[in-house]
C-alpha cells in the first residue's frame, strides 16, 4: 500500500484572555497542517462543529492569538 502523508491534529486552546467563555465549554479545536495552511476544525457537546482554512502558505501561526504577545 502506498504511504500516506501524516494528517497531524494539533489541539488548540480555546481560552480567550486566559479563561474559556461559558459558550465555548464543550467545544474542542484542532487544527493540522495541510497545502497552503491550516485545516481547522471544531467540535461540541450541543452539535456546535465546524471546518474552515486558515491560509498561512508558510505555516507560520504558532497556533495562539495575538492577545497572547
Amino acid at each position: 500500500m502506498k504511504d500516506l502523508p501524516v494528517f497531524d491534529l494539533q489541539a488548540l486552546n480555546m481560552n480567550v484572555g486566559g479563561k474559556k467563555p461559558g459558550f465555548l465549554s464543550g467545544v474542542k479545536g484542532f487544527r493540522a497542517k495541510v497545502v497552503g495552511g491550516w485545516l481547522m476544525l471544531f467540535c461540541g457537546d450541543a452539535g456546535i462543529s465546524g471546518v474552515t482554512f486558515y491560509p498561512d502558505p508558510d505555516h507560520e501561526w504558532d497556533g495562539g492569538t495575538e492577545d497572547e504577545k
